[in-house]
């Protein structure tokens, strides 16, 4: 067995050295406003929750800027609810907070799920795969049913519609001819 030896000074170093202080002062910056920012929500019945906004602190949590999207991950659907409720209120105040951020929109995810940040081409591209993918599963279930194929379109001739569907049918028809010769 090979193993390899390394010195604790590299590695700190090597677990450190793509984190920049300006990336991490900036992201403080952002969680530190996300916590200001909902600080001042107020209940709309404070009778039924007097903190809300220091509850909404305690049950959610920033989790990544990506492309002007900020993702909040909370820890029950309630509180996504509330959140989403406070939406506008919210992503003003970020954008108030951290202008240099350039936060366009925040989105949701319940903690536990895997749900990241893409841009709309990347859900575009996972959106389409798995389209394809289905279609081509489709595809083998339908050819390992063996069944005969089959031409299921069928054309009408004008004589085998009722009547008055025919007389319709006609009359768009020469609607359709005389207004392609003006």
């Amino acid at each position: 067995m090979n193993e390899e030896i390394v010195n604790i000074n590299e590695l700190i170093h090597r677990t450190f050295e793509n984190i920049s202080v300006e990336g991490s002062k900036s992201a403080n910056r952002i969680v530190e406003s996300w916590r200001n920012v909902l600080s001042r929500i107020k209940s709309v019945n404070p009778q039924m929750n007097p903190n809300e906004g220091e509850n909404l602190i305690d049950h959610s949590r920033v989790v990544d800027l990506k492309n002007g999207m900020l993702l909040i991950e909370a820890d029950h659907p309630g509180w996504i609810s509330l959140l989403q409720f406070h939406k506008k209120f919210i992503l003003k105040g970020m954008q108030m907070s951290v202008p240099d951020a350039n936060i366009n929109s925040i989105v949701f995810r319940l903690r536990g799920t895997r749900d990241e940040i893409s841009s709309p081409g990347e859900r575009e591209k996972i959106v389409r795969a798995n389209i394809e993918k289905r279609i081509e599963s489709e595809e083998k279930n339908l050819n390992q049913a063996n069944l005969p194929h089959q031409n299921v379109q069928k054309t009408y001739k004008i004589e085998e519609l009722p009547p008055e569907l025919a007389e319709i049918f006609a009359d768009l028809k020469n609607t359709m001819l005389t207004k392609s010769k003006e």
